[in-house]
């Protein structure tokens, strides 16, 4: 696990102590999101996309990057509560064995017990957090299995497709080329348009297998992306979600 994911984790995953401190930001079928966990993981949000809050000037844009924070405290608060309907259950050596990877990310047991304590936590605490966000993942997983494309899909993409496989850097050139090409300088297009015969030049074949494999892949990836972002959708449309901090 990635030393931000984890951290984002800590800031996510607060103790119900400080959850009730001060207003709301949201509630999840009455269950509080507070403002004080919202500021703690939209600093720790910010920082995993290179940002910091005072580096945002634009209103518009701040306002748009604490709702996206926003949204995925609710979304793993729907997908805890979805997780504890369902009977998810984590085994504790699966647990234990999350929680020793977090303790190396962030550097041995030292570290560990003092970002445990910057966010509030014992160790015991800690666990069980743990074990709510294995469960909220997990049920995330079953919710968005799919049965991947048919060859059929995959040979009529791959058909359609061809052409452009074999030259995946003249496509992107090309794209390149089109952007510049409103309201650039002419040396601006001019280099675009010479990268495009360069890539003309070098492009290299993909054989039938690989390029079948190659749009597997992709319609999968598209598929899954797909099953993952009806799934949140439908748990926010049937469970009751306040957004107190857009008001």
């Amino acid at each position: 696990m990635k030393l931000n994911t984890v951290l984002m984790l800590l800031a996510m995953w607060v103790p119900v102590a400080y959850c009730g401190n001060g207003p709301a930001a949201a509630r999840v079928n009455g269950e509080e999101i507070s403002e004080w966990r919202l500021e703690r993981y939209f600093a720790e949000f910010l920082e995993d996309q290179g940002r910091a809050v005072a580096s945002i000037r634009n209103p518009k844009a701040y306002k748009q990057l604490r709702q996206a924070a926003l949204d995925a405290l609710i979304d793993r608060e729907l997908l805890w509560q979805e997780a504890v309907k369902r009977g998810v259950v984590i085994s504790d050596a699966m647990v234990h064995s999350q929680v020793e990877q977090t303790r190396q990310a962030i550097g041995g047991a030292d570290k560990f017990a003092r970002r445990l304590e910057d966010a509030g936590f014992d160790e015991a605490g800690y666990i069980e957090y743990t074990r709510r966000e294995l469960a909220a993942r997990q049920v995330f997983v079953d919710l968005t299995q799919v049965a991947g494309p048919d060859e059929k899909q995959v040979r009529a993409f791959y058909e359609e497709h061809r052409a452009e496989m074999n030259r995946p850097e003249e496509v992107q050139a090309r794209h390149n080329l089109n952007k510049v090409a409103q309201g650039a300088d002419p040396s601006t297009v001019e280099a675009a348009r010479l990268r495009l015969e360069q890539n003309q030049l070098e492009a290299t074949d993909v054989s039938e297998e690989q390029g079948l494999e190659m749009v597997r892949t992709y319609l999968a990836r598209q598929q899954q992306a797909q099953a993952r972002r009806d799934v949140l959708a439908q748990l926010r449309s049937s469970n009751k979600i306040e957004r107190i901090d857009d008001e």
